[in-house]
C-alpha cells in the first residue's frame, strides 16, 4: 500500500471515483457533482506550493485505488495562525482495518505540519454505521485527537426538498436506498 499526492489528471479521476463512492456509501441526501471535484483536484494541482488545498489517495498493492483525504488550510479568525481541516476523507469497505486510513491521515498531518498550523481539525460525519465512526474516533484517538464539541447541521428552506432524511449528519440514515443500490 501506498499513499501519493494528487500530481495528474490520471489522479483526479481516481479522486473522483472514490468521492462517487463514498457518496454512494454515506451521502446520498446531499448534493454531489463529480465535476466539482475534478475542478478542485485540478485547482490543488495548479498550486505546486499545496499552500490551502491538498489531497491524497491511497493504492493497494496492486495499484487500485482505495482511499482519499482532501484538506484545506485556513486562517484563523482569531490569530494570525493557520487551521488544517479534513474536508472528505473515505476508505472503500475493502481497506478499512488497513494502513490506508493511517496514512492518509499521516500525509495530511505532515502537510499540515509543513505549513506551521495552529490545529489540525478532523471529522466524522456519518451515522449511517455506529461501529464504523466509533472505530474511527478510536484510531484518532490513538494519533492523539481528541473530541472537542459537537457539530450542527441546518438545511436551508430552499434546499429542504433535497433533504431526504433526518440523520444528524445530512448523510443517509441506516438503511436508506439510493437509486445506485437499488439497481
Amino acid at each position: 500500500m501506498k499513499v501519493e499526492q494528487i500530481q495528474t489528471p490520471r489522479d483526479a479521476v481516481d479522486v473522483e471515483d472514490l468521492a462517487q463512492q463514498h457518496h454512494d456509501e454515506f451521502g446520498t441526501s446531499r448534493e454531489f457533482d463529480r465535476n466539482a471535484v475534478g475542478r478542485a483536484c485540478f485547482q490543488c494541482c495548479q498550486d505546486k506550493a499545496r499552500k490551502y488545498l491538498n489531497c491524497w489517495v491511497a493504492y493497494d498493492d496492486a495499484g487500485q485505488p482505495v482511499g482519499y483525504l482532501a484538506g484545506t488550510i485556513r486562517n484563523s479568525f482569531y490569530s494570525n495562525r493557520d487551521y488544517a481541516v479534513q474536508e472528505m476523507w473515505f476508505v472503500v469497505p475493502r481497506a478499512r482495518g488497513t494502513r490506508a486510513s493511517i496514512e492518509l491521515l499521516l500525509q495530511f498531518e505532515r502537510w499540515a505540519l509543513l505549513h506551521r498550523v495552529e490545529r489540525i481539525y478532523m471529522q466524522v460525519e456519518h451515522d449511517a454505521d455506529d461501529s464504523l465512526v466509533q472505530k474511527i474516533l478510536r484510531l484518532m484517538s490513538r494519533l492523539g485527537y481528541r473530541t472537542q464539541g459537537y457539530i450542527a447541521v441546518k438545511v436551508p428552506t430552499y434546499n429542504a426538498n433535497k433533504e431526504l432524511d433526518n440523520d444528524r449528519s445530512t448523510h443517509r440514515g441506516v438503511g436508506a436506498v439510493t437509486e445506485h443500490t437499488a439497481q
